[in-house]
């Protein structure tokens, strides 16, 4: 069976690719441009079950033409622009074509090539901001859409349903928490690094930091984890829910964070600052609650196994071999 990945190169993506590479599955990964040496590197021996498609998810043709051909029985939509406000502003049609655009030519060869599950990445960003400290969200918890990317993330899912009430085609949205580890770098598609990202590049390096919003939550989840969830909602034989929350066991503050990587990085330090001299900050509009995972646990039965601690400390492991540039 054949699994299609899309948005290959990226973060999410990637790891998406490698994850299901190393469990046996054969992966077409998808991405704009051909990958680098360091995505090639991050597969190793795994890549042989990659095969590489050039192909832009604004071009149906040859999106529908891949499927097809490859006979996939699995989409995985993992490409995305996640566009700060100048890019909005800059380009707001260049991230619709490829935020909603895309999904429905994803879509589009999932229907026409007899997919048998269409995985679509989603956002808690459409939660919107932490209305209560470290309440649980759910997800019919109502909505908060101010954003080109949070309202294509909510027609994304809305697409999804409407595929699968026309075509019976099986769709599943997963709302992706603030997700961080190997292999989150600057792309094509993605130009803002999470917290955390920023956070334990000054740890590896040694740094004292000034830090902006470190009492703000997020709902932080590392990237092994986020990879075995998606695998499992691609490949389970049946699902109860059209959309699934996607994060850790809970939320966690930026304090949190910086106060762990102290203990796993000795010479690393932190102060806490106003925001015009931050060298990391964390603004209201971020925060994220605990997300609910019940229906994830109940249905494929997936727990994290990563706390925030053992994430941590894999992903400075990972930084300090020398993968990645810090």
């Amino acid at each position: 069976m054949s699994i299609l990945v899309t948005g290959a190169a990226g973060f999410v993506g990637l790891n998406l690719v490698r994850h299901l590479a190393a469990n046996g599955q054969s992966v077409i990964a998808l991405a704009r441009r051909a990958p680098d040496e360091a995505a090639l590197r991050f597969l190793g021996a795994w890549g042989e079950r990659v095969r590489w498609a050039t192909v832009d998810v604004r071009n149906r043709s040859a999106m529908i033409d891949l499927a097809a051909n490859a006979r996939v029985k699995v989409i995985i939509h993992a490409a995305t622009v996640t566009a700060p406000r100048h890019i909005e502003m800059g380009d707001p049609t260049m991230v619709l074509d490829i935020n909603i655009g895309g999904t429905v030519n994803a879509l589009e060869a999932a229907r026409i090539c007899g997919a048998r599950r269409f995985v679509f990445v989603s956002s808690t960003g459409i939660y919107g901001a932490a209305a209560n400290p470290m309440p649980v969200t759910h997800e019919s918890a109502p909505l908060a859409i101010t954003s080109l990317y949070t309202i294509a993330k909510q027609t994304g899912e809305a697409l999804c349903r409407r595929y699968t009430t026309l075509f019976d085609l099986s769709t599943v949205s997963g709302r992706l928490g603030s997700a961080y580890g190997p292999m989150e770098r600057t792309t094509l598609s993605r130009s803002g690094m999470s917290v955390i990202y920023h956070l334990a590049h000054a740890a590896v390096r040694g740094e004292d930091i000034a830090v902006f919003g470190a009492d703000r939550s997020r709902d932080f989840c590392y990237i092994t984890d986020v990879a075995e969830a998606f695998a499992r909602l691609a490949l389970a034989d049946t699902l109860r829910y059209d959309v699934y929350n996607v994060a850790g066991e809970r939320a966690a503050t930026v304090r949190e964070v910086c106060d762990a990587l102290c203990t796993l990085a000795p010479d690393f330090s932190w102060s806490e600052c106003e925001q015009q001299v931050a060298d990391v900050v964390a603004m209201p509009g971020s925060e994220r609650n605990t997300l609910d995972l019940s229906r994830l646990r109940d249905d494929v039965g997936f727990v994290p196994r990563y706390s925030l601690l053992d994430g941590l400390t894999e992903y400075l492991a990972w930084l300090r071999s020398g993968w990645l540039s810090v």
